[in-house]
């Protein structure tokens, strides 16, 4: 008998979770978004996440893995959204040609320095994120 209620249990904790990623799902605007400012995070059902932002020419998208905690959202940049990543592939290209000495490597905002608040229809960064170009710390609607 208790095998059984362990089983349901975990069973229900289990789709409690991904009921919370399946809500979330879906792309959020940033309100601030403008002519050439713009910034849009993308939620999966998967757990995996994109965000895009821009300011004119200077435009990236990374890409990595988030989980739901009381309310609010704790995102993990892929790998090669890392700084520690960035600087050993120049580093490593440095060493083989040294004409990229001077080449500096992109700025991609660590996303796993803040976590995101929940609402009702929205998702905000509690502090700032600075993407390089932009400092993103407004609320994004779903759409």
């Amino acid at each position: 008998m208790k095998t059984i209620l362990s089983i349901l249990i975990l069973t229900f904790l289990i789709s409690f979770g991904q009921n919370k990623k399946t809500e979330l799902n879906g792309k959020y605007y940033s309100v601030d978004n403008d002519f050439e400012k713009w910034s849009i995070m993308e939620l999966k059902v998967n757990g995996v996440f994109k965000y895009k932002y821009g300011l004119g020419a200077c435009q990236a998208e990374i890409t990595g893995t988030y989980s739901v905690e009381n309310r609010k959202i704790r995102f993990k940049n892929d790998r090669e959204f890392t700084e520690n990543y960035l600087e050993s592939v120049r580093d490593s290209l440095i060493k083989s040609d040294s004409t990229y000495f001077g080449i500096g490597i992109p700025i991609y905002p660590d996303l796993s320095l803040t976590k995101w608040k929940i609402k009702k229809n929205s998702i905000k960064p509690i502090s700032e994120i600075d993407c390089g170009c932009i400092v993103e710390k407004g609320k994004h609607k779903k759409r």
